[in-house]
């Protein structure tokens, strides 16, 4: 009986966005924005990145943690996960409009400092 309800368990895992508290300008520097397969880095901008394949910018050696993309299909959004989770990457997907409206109100109150 217990191997029925872990079968259950591990294939009623389901991809659910949490809110979160984060360091905006850590995220920033580790982040990977993504619009299809390729992307590019949050803190240098280099282009062309592959977020399957490169797990740091080849521009400026950071290491990706989070990955952003602006993708608004749910479905899309889901191969990216199930890419993630296929490949053991070792990235967090953040919502990019949050992360863009949390980094403009950090520059907001800097600029009132």
């Amino acid at each position: 009986m217990d191997t029925d309800n872990s079968q259950k368990k591990s294939g009623d895992q389901k991809s659910v966005r949490v809110w979160q508290t984060l360091n905006v300008s850590d995220v920033r520097q580790h982040l990977l924005l993504v619009d299809d397969l390729y992307g590019s880095c949050g803190n240098c901008k280099q282009l062309g990145l592959n977020y399957v394949k490169d797990t740091q910018c080849s521009g400026c050696g950071t290491i990706f943690r989070y990955l952003a993309t602006k993708l608004r299909n749910p479905a899309d959004v889901a191969k990216i996960l199930g890419r993630i989770k296929k490949e053991s990457l070792k990235l967090t997907v953040i919502d990019r409009d949050d992360f863009e409206r949390a980094e403009a109100k950090d520059a907001i109150n800097n600029l009132f400092s």
